[in-house]
């Protein structure tokens, strides 16, 4: 293959891997691989460094609703009232001075 292929062929396979190419630059990418062993080799070692579908799923975060971050912010602040009430009523019932 000449050296202008594989540069470009380079320079499109992180858009190809990503599929985010249109038709005829697939099958130029397809092509070019199939028939060249340094374009296929650099294909293969992408391939391996991109994570799997399952790894990304496994991190996913829980997310909140707004609303629901709300209701959190609402019973943690509730939460600390009833704790501070009930010290305040501890040391005036026991009458104990910090």
């Amino acid at each position: 293959m000449n050296k202008f292929e594989c540069d470009l062929i380079a320079d499109l396979l992180p858009i190809y891997m990503d599929k985010k190419c249109c038709d005829d630059t697939r099958k130029f990418v397809e092509d070019h691989i199939k028939s060249c062993d340094e374009c296929r080799e650099m294909y293969d070692a992408m391939a391996r460094e991109i994570p799997t579908v399952e790894s990304s799923q496994k991190k996913k975060k829980l997310r909140l609703s707004p609303v629901s971050k709300m209701a959190l912010v609402v019973l943690a602040y509730w939460a600390f009232v009833v704790v501070a009430l009930i010290i305040y009523a501890y040391i005036m019932i026991n009458g104990v001075m910090l």
